[in-house]
C-alpha cells in the first residue's frame, strides 16, 4: 500500500505533467509561458525531467512480458487445430492469425512446417 508521501508525489507529478502539456499546447515559448505562470524556467525544466524519469521507470516494468516457448521440428502425429477465424493477409502482405486475444503476424512465404511447429509450441503454453 502506498504511503501518503508517495501519493502526494504522484499527484504532484500528474500536476506537473498537465502543466507541461499546457505549456506545449499554448503556442508560447517555454520562457513566455513560465513568465505568465510565475514560474522560473529552471523549475519548469526540473519538473519536465522528473516527469520524463517517471515515464522511463514505467517502461522499465512493462505490463506484458514475452514468454519464451520451445518449438520442435518433429512432425506431430495428430493435426493441430487451427483457429476458428481464418487467417487473413494484411496490407503489407503478411499472414495474420488471431485467437483469444493473441495475434500472430507471419510472412506470406512461410512454410507449412514452420506454421505447424509454431502452433504446436503455442498449444503447450
Amino acid at each position: 500500500m502506498p504511503t501518503i508521501k508517495e501519493v502526494k508525489m504522484e499527484l504532484r507529478r500528474r500536476e506537473w505533467a498537465e502543466q507541461i502539456a499546457e505549456c506545449r499546447s499554448s503556442g508560447m515559448s517555454v520562457r513566455e509561458w513560465c513568465q505568465t505562470k510565475g514560474l522560473s524556467c529552471n523549475t519548469y525544466y526540473r519538473r519536465l525531467r522528473a516527469v520524463r524519469l517517471d515515464l522511463l521507470k514505467q517502461t522499465d516494468n512493462p505490463m506484458q512480458k514475452i514468454v519464451p516457448i520451445s518449438v520442435s521440428n518433429e512432425l506431430c502425429e495428430a493435426p493441430v487445430p487451427v483457429a476458428p477465424q481464418p487467417a487473413v493477409l494484411n496490407s503489407s502482405g503478411s499472414v495474420v492469425m488471431r485467437k483469444d486475444g493473441i495475434e500472430i503476424e507471419l510472412p506470406q512465404n512461410i512454410s507449412e512446417d514452420t506454421i505447424l511447429a509454431l502452433l504446436r509450441g503455442l498449444k503447450q503454453c
